[in-house]
C-alpha cells in the first residue's frame, strides 16, 4: 500500500458505474458526481455513470459538442446518461453491456465488433469499450481532485468473482489504457462483504453463523459466493472465500428483454438488436416501477419508431404488474427442490448478441452451485445449506425478489438463514471496495482468498498439467519439477483450462480424463533469441499476483532468461476451435444475424422485399466462404432462422433460401449442445411440408432433412419414409395422382433423403431397397437411387448404431448388381459398391474380400474419384466419420467433433 491521499473503490458494473472514495483516516466512503452530457446538451452530475457510449456519427460530429468540464475529452463519442438518450434515437451507435462483451470467450475482444449488428461505420472493440468508460471515470475524479489524481492514488477495480483469468487480464489492460496506474483487481461479492462488515456490529452479524452465501444479481451477471467463517474465542471473526460459482451470464438485464417479449412477442423477435436494445432501456424503468415500493397496478409505454424501419410509427403498450409477478416467480424464480438441475437442453439465448444463459431460472443456478459445494457446507455449518446470507445487487432493490430468494433459501433449510440486512445494493460494490484497501492497510477485517478455481495446462500429448491448485494465496509462486523443451524463434503455447472444484488439482499432477475441465485461454509468448535453431530446456513458473492477475513464466537457467505467457490467440484457427466446442464466432455474426432479419420478417420484407435475391452473397460477403463457416457461426444463424420463421414462406425464393440455409448450417443434426432442441422446432416448422408446391422449394425441403438426418429420431425418420413410400411403394407407383403429384416434389432429392434415414427398422430398409433395386433395372432411371441403396445397406453407417447395418449377404448381392453397371455412365453405383464393401469392424468373408478387390479394380478403369478407391485401402481404425461425411458429399462444420 502506498501513502496516498485517498483509497477509490470503482464498481465498474454492467449497467452502471459508481465510484466511492475514502480520504486517509476515514472510514465511511463517499460517491463520486460523476460530470455527464446530456442529450440536450447540458452538464449533469450524478453518482451512476451508465455504462454505455454513444458513437457520433459524421453527420453529428460538429452539430452535438459533447463538452465536458475537462479537457482533452473525445468530441467523437458520448459516455453515461446521454449517450442512452441519444441511442434511442440512433439505436445502432450505441454500445452497451461491455463488460459481459469483454468476458465473452467466442469473439475477438480486441476487435472492433460493437455495437453488435449495427451497420454503422464506425465500431469499437470491448477492450476499447471498456477504456472509454474508465477514461471517462478517470477524468471525472481528476476534475473534482486536481492535486491528487487518481493514478497517484490507492484504487480497486470490481469485476465478477467468476471472471475467468483472460477476462482479469483483459479488465486490467483496460484500466492500464485509460491511464490509471497501478491497481487492484476485486471480486464483486467480496466487495459486498467488504461493505457490510465494516463495522462491529455488522460483523457480529456474520459471527452468529458459520457460511456466508453471497448471492450477486446484477444487470448483466450472477454471481455465488460462499464464505468460509471462523470464530476464535468470541472476539475475533477470520472470513474465507472457499467458493466461486460458474461465469452465468444471467441477470436484471433478461427481465427487462422478457418484459420487452411481452409487448407483441411476434413483432419484438424480428427486431433487430440495437432496436430491442433501446427498446429494453424503456422496459427496463417499467420493471423498477412495478416491482418496487407503492407499484402502480400498471405501466404504459411508449415505443418510439425512429431510427427503424421494423416497427414504423409510434406504439404504446401496458404492461400488467400482475402478469409480470407472475412470470418472475414462474419463469426466473421458480421455487424448486435442492436437487433440481439447471435445465441445459434449450439452445442458448442470443438476445442482443450475448450468450444468455439457456436457462433463465436464478433458483435452478443456485441450487446447481449449493449441490456442487455440499461437502465444504456441511464441513463448515453440519448441514445441507449455508446459515447466513447476504443480497448484493440491482436486482434485490426490489423487497418482492428478495423475499422469493429468501423463501427458496428458507425452503432449502433446516432452520431459517440470518440475513444481513445490507443496504444500498447499488452502491455496496463500490464502497467495499474502499473498505478492501482499508483492509489492506491493516485497518478493518480481511477476507482471505486464493486462486478461485484449479489450472491446469494442457500439452502437446494431450494431458493436462496442474498448475494452481484452488485456494492457492496470492502471491505463493509455483514452480513446476518438469522441464519443457522449446525453440527459439519460435511462438510457444499452452492452452490453459480451469476445473470443476470437486476435481483435484496438485501442482504438476497430470490427467487424461478432459471431463470436468473448462477452456479458458491459450497461453503464448514468442521465444526471441540471437540462437534461433538452438532447442532449449525451461521450467515453468505460475503466481496469482497481489493484483489479481495470473502470472506465467518459462525459466530458461541455460540463457539465464525468461519469458512471460500472455494471453492470446493460437496460431492456427482449428486448434482454437477444437479448445472451445463451439469456436470463436465470426466478427460480423451480428450483421449477418440483422440481414436474416431484414430478409425473412414480416417488417423487413415490406422494406427490403428484394433482399432475399442477393441473400446468399450478402451473408458470403460478410462471414467468408460458407464452406469455412465454423460450428459457433452455423448455429448461431440456425437461431436466427428459427427466429424468424414465421417469415419463411413469403415467397418461394424465401421459402427455398431459408430451407437451404438451416439445412446446411444445421448438419448433421447432432454434435453441438441445444442441437435436439433444433431439430425439434425445425421439424416442427417444416413437418407440413413446403407451401410453394414447386419442384426447387421440394429440393431443399428433402435436402434439409437429408443434412439433418443424424438428429431425427426414429419416429421422425419414420414419418419421412411414409412420406416417401406415398410415391415409391407399389401402390403409389400404381397412383396416377400420386405420380402426378410427384412431378412438382423434387423426386431424386426425396430419394436421397430415404437413403440417409439410418435409424429406420430393418424391414423398413429393405423395402426401400427393394423398391428402388427394381426401378434401378430400367435404364431411364437417374442413378441417384444407387446412391440411397448404397446408404442404406453400407457395411459403415454414420451414426455407427449397433445393431442396425443390414446383412452381409445383402452387400455382396447389391454389390455384384453394381459391378454390371457402367460406372462412367452411374457413378453413383460405384460409390454405392464402394459403401457395401468398405472394412468395418465385423469380420469379412472371402466372398466380400473378393469383391472388395474387383470393387477396387473397376474404380480405377472407370476413372472414378481416387477418395473411393482411397477409402477401401484403409483399415477399420483409420476411417472416421468425417472421411465418410465427405466421401457421400457433406462436410462437417468446422471444429465439431462427433468423437
Amino acid at each position: 500500500m502506498s501513502n496516498a491521499r485517498f483509497r477509490i473503490g470503482i464498481d465498474l458494473g454492467t449497467t452502471n458505474c459508481v465510484v466511492s472514495y475514502l480520504a486517509a483516516g476515514e472510514t465511511e466512503p463517499k460517491l463520486l458526481e460523476i460530470p455527464q452530457f446530456m442529450a440536450d446538451g447540458t452538464v449533469r452530475p450524478s453518482t451512476r455513470l451508465p455504462s454505455a457510449i454513444y458513437l457520433l456519427a459524421k453527420d453529428e460530429l460538429g452539430k452535438i459538442e459533447p463538452v465536458l468540464p475537462w479537457r482533452g475529452q473525445a468530441t467523437d463519442l458520448i459516455v453515461g446518461h446521454g449517450a442512452l438518450e441519444l441511442g434511442q434515437r440512433r439505436s445502432g451507435q450505441l454500445v452497451q453491456s461491455t463488460k459481459s462483451w469483454l468476458s465473452h470467450r467466442q469473439v475477438d475482444r480486441r476487435e472492433a465488433i460493437l455495437p453488435w449488428g449495427s451497420e454503422a461505420p464506425r465500431k469499437v472493440s470491448p477492450l476499447q469499450a471498456s477504456a472509454f468508460i474508465l477514461s471517462h471515470i478517470r477524468a471525472a475524479w481528476n476534475h473534482a481532485f486536481p492535486a491528487s489524481p487518481i493514478e497517484a492514488q490507492d484504487v480497486a477495480l470490481t469485476l465478477p468473482a467468476s471472471f475467468d483469468e483472460e477476462a482479469r487480464a483483459l479488465t486490467l489492460e483496460a484500466a492500464q489504457q485509460a491511464g490509471f496506474g497501478e491497481l487492484y483487481l476485486l471480486e464483486e461479492p467480496q466487495a459486498a462483504c467488504y461493505h457490510f462488515i465494516r463495522n462491529q456490529e455488522n460483523l457480529g452479524v456474520l459471527a452468529k453463523g458459520k457460511m456466508l452465501l453471497v448471492v450477486d444479481i446484477g444487470g448483466g451477471t450472477t454471481d455465488f459466493s460462499l464464505v468460509r467463517i471462523d470464530t476464535t474465542g468470541q472476539k475475533k471473526t477470520s472470513l474465507k472465500r472457499v467458493a466461486v460459482g460458474d461465469h452465468l451470464l444471467l441477470g436484471g438485464d433478461n427481465l427487462d428483454q422478457a418484459l420487452a417479449y411481452q409487448l407483441d412477442p411476434r413483432q419484438i423477435s424480428a427486431l433487430s438488436a440495437s432496436r430491442l436494445a433501446a427498446l429494453v432501456q424503456q422496459t427496463r424503468k417499467a420493471k423498477e416501477s412495478l416491482l418496487g415500493q407503492d407499484a402502480p397496478e400498471s405501466v404504459t409505454l411508449t415505443v418510439l419508431g425512429g431510427g427503424s424501419r421494423l416497427i414504423g410509427g409510434s406504439q404504446k403498450f401496458t404492461v400488467e404488474r400482475a402478469q409480470l409477478v407472475e412470470q418472475v416467480e414462474t419463469g426466473f424464480l421458480p421455487l424448486e427442490a435442492l436437487d433440481t438441475k439447471v435445465q441445459k437442453s434449450d439452445y442458448a439465448v442470443h438476445t442482443l448478441g450475448l450468450p444468455y444463459e439457456s436457462d433463465a431460472a436464478f433458483t435452478r443456478h443456485l441450487a446447481a452451485f449449493l449441490a456442487s459445494h455440499r461437502d465444504e457446507i456441511s464441513a463448515a455449518t453440519g448441514a445441507n445449506m449455508p446459515d447466513v446470507v447476504l443480497f448484493n445487487g440491482g436486482l434485490f432493490n426490489s423487497d418482492l425478489l428478495k423475499n422469493r430468494v429468501l423463501e427458496q433459501l428458507n425452503q432449502w433449510s433446516d432452520s431459517p438463514i440470518i440475513v444481513c440486512n445490507a443496504s444500498e445494493p447499488n452502491d455496496a460494490v463500490a464502497k467495499g471496495a474502499a473498505q478492501y484497501l482499508r483492509s489492506l492497510a491493516g485497518e478493518s477485517e480481511r477476507i482471505e482468498s486464493g486462486v478461485a478455481h484449479g489450472l491446469l495446462l494442457k500439452l502437446a500429448d494431450g494431458q493436462f498439467l496442474g498448475l494452481l491448485p484452488k485456494g492457492t494465496p496470492k502471491e505463493e509462486q509455483i514452480k513446476l519439477s518438469q522441464t519443457f523443451k522449446v525453440k527459439m524463434g519460435e511462438q510457444v503455447q499452452f492452452p490453459l483450462y480451469r476445473c470443476d472444484d470437486h476435481l483435484s488439482c496438485d501442482v504438476g499432477e497430470l490427467k487424461s480424463d478432459e471431463s470436468g475441465l473448462h477452456f479458458v485461454s491459450n497461453l503464448v509468448t514468442e521465444l526471441d533469441g540471437n540462437a534461433s535453431s538452438d532447442t532449449v530446456e525451461v521450467a515453468l513458473s505460475a503466481i496469482m499476483t497481489e493484483v489479481g492477475i495470473l502470472k506465467v513464466e518459462l525459466l530458461s537457467q541455460a540463457l539465464k532468461d525468461q519469458w512471460v505467457l500472455h494471453f492470446g490467440v493460437a496460431k492456427s484457427s482449428e486448434e482454437n476451435a477444437a479448445n472451445d466446442q463451439d469456436g470463436p464466432l465470426h466478427s460480423n455474426m451480428g450483421q449477418a444475424e440483422e440481414h436474416l432479419v431484414k430478409c425473412f420478417s414480416a417488417a423487413g420484407q415490406k422494406a427490403y422485399p428484394d433482399l432475399v435475391k442477393s441473400l446468399k452473397q450478402d451473408l458470403d460477403r460478410l462471414l467468408g466462404d460458407r464452406e469455412e463457416w465454423n460450428l459457433a457461426t452455423s448455429r448461431r444463424l440456425v437461431d436466427k432462422l428459427l427466429a424468424v420463421k414465421s417469415g419463411r414462406t413469403k415467397s418461394p425464393q424465401h421459402e427455398r433460401q431459408w430451407l437451404q440455409l438451416i439445412g446446411f448450417c444445421l448438419r448433421p443434426g447432432y454434435g453441438a449442445l441445444g442441437d435436439e432442441a433444433r431439430v425439434e422446432q425445425t421439424m416442427n416448422a417444416t413437418k407440413q411440408g413446403p407451401k410453394h408446391d414447386q419442384a426447387p422449394v421440394w429440393g431443399q425441403h428433402w435436402t434439409l432433412y437429408r443434412r439433418i438426418a443424424g438428429g431425427l429420431s426414429v419416429s421422425m425418420q419414420e414419418n419421412l419414409y411414409k412420406q416417401f413410400a406415398q410415391y415409391y411403394s407399389p401402390a403409389g407407383q400404381r397412383s396416377r395422382e400420386k405420380q402426378k403429384a410427384l412431378t412438382t416434389k423434387s423426386s431424386d432429392d426425396m430419394i436421397r433423403m430415404v437413403g440417409a434415414l439410418e435409424r429406420l427398422p430393418k424391414e423398413r430398409k429393405l423395402e426401400t431397397i427393394d423398391w428402388l433395386s427394381k426401378r434401378l433395372k430400367k435404364s431411364s432411371e437417374p442413378d441417384t437411387a444407387w446412391w440411397s441403396v448404397g446408404r442404406l445397406a453400407s457395411r459403415r453407417l454414420l451414426l455407427d448404431e449397433e445393431g442396425n447395418t443390414l446383412d452381409q449377404a445383402l452387400a455382396i448381392k447389391l454389390t455384384q448388381d453394381a459391378l454390371k453397371e457402367d460406372w462412367k455412365k452411374r457413378k453413383q453405383a460405384g460409390l454405392a459398391a464402394v459403401l457395401m464393401v468398405q472394412l468395418s469392424s465385423d469380420e469379412d468373408s472371402k466372398e466380400l474380400k473378393s469383391l472388395r478387390k474387383k470393387v477396387l479394380d473397376k474404380l480405377k478403369k472407370d476413372k472414378c474419384p481416387s477418395q473411393w478407391g482411397q477409402r477401401l485401402e484403409q483399415s477399420a481404425s483409420e476411417l472416421t466419420d468425417a472421411d465418410l461425411s465427405k466421401l457421400i458429399g457433406e462436410t462437417l462444420p468446422i471444429g465439431l467433433s462427433l468423437g
